[in-house]
Formats: C-alpha cells, sequence, structure tokens
C-alpha cells in the first residue's frame, strides 16, 4: 500500500481538484479473485492498493463491489473532491436491468454512492486502465499465499 499526502487547492466552487481511481479485478476458476485500485489527485499517484480474496459470485459483481468500496475509500479520506472511479468492465457503468440478484445489489451500491455527491463511475478500455496488473498481483499474492498453506 502507497499512501502519499497532497495539498489540493480549493475550487472556486468550494470543492477540491479531481481524484481519479482506477479499479480492476482478476479471477480465476477457483473462486479466487485479486483487486487492484490506483488513486491520482493532480495527476499523481497517491494511493495504491493490490489484495486477494475468494469470490464465488460473477467478475462484474466483484468489479461492481470494488467500485462501491472505491467511492466509499474516497469519502472518508478524500471527502471535500471530486471523483471518477474508472473502470473496464462495461456492465458496471452501463447495466439498466441486472441480470441477476447479487449482481443488481452491487449495482445498486454504486449507485447510492453517487447519489452523495459529485462522484461518478465511467468505463475504460482493459489496454488503458492502470490497475490490471495490480489486480493480477493480488491475485498471484493469493495464490502464492495458498500454495505456502498447502506446502
Amino acid at each position: 500500500m502507497v499512501l502519499v499526502s497532497l495539498k489540493f487547492l480549493k475550487r472556486r466552487d468550494g470543492l477540491r481538484d479531481c481524484l481519479v481511481i482506477y479499479v480492476d479485478v482478476a479471477l480465476d476458476r477457483n473462486g479466487r479473485a485479486g483487486c487492484g485500485a490506483l488513486v491520482f489527485g493532480g495527476g499523481r499517484l497517491i494511493y495504491a492498493e493490490s489484495f486477494g480474496l475468494t469470490h464465488l459470485g460473477g467478475s462484474a459483481q466483484l468489479e461492481a463491489h470494488v467500485c462501491a468500496g472505491a467511492l466509499d475509500l474516497a469519502a472518508s479520506r478524500w471527502p471535500g473532491h471530486r471523483v471518477v472511479v474508472r473502470t473496464d468492465c462495461a456492465p458496471v457503468v452501463r447495466s439498466r436491468c441486472p441480470s441477476s440478484e447479487t449482481f443488481g445489489a452491487a449495482i445498486r451500491e454504486v449507485r447510492e454512492r453517487t447519489r452523495r455527491g459529485h462522484r461518478v463511475v465511467r468505463y475504460i478500455s482493459r489496454k488503458s486502465n492502470p490497475a490490471h496488473e495490480l489486480a493480477r498481483d493480488g491475485l498471484k499474492s493469493l495464490i502464492r499465499q495458498g500454495l505456502a498453506l498447502a506446502a
């Protein structure tokens, strides 16, 4: 985890500069997942995190939960900033009628958090998403932990 303190200048509207949070997940066929998040402010990296977990749902559902978590992180650590969460999961951004109840609940979490202020979730291509490698690293770390426990 990387955390850097930045001082942001307030804008005329009372809000501070925009934070851009890139998120991604990587899943394997055995219910293991890796998550990655990068937070940029003023064009500089101010926070990065990667971790692994077990997940039995779909990738879009997990990506929606990670987007909601990123919005929560921004609200708690940087409450006066505009926030744009960027994800390469189109269903999270574009879904009007979620295909399952669990995915629908995850989408409602995201929508609820974007209503709390100047926060949006936008689509970005996988090639342009810098969090993709962090998600893969989170998955690899979980797999290594499992191998170490089995040994």
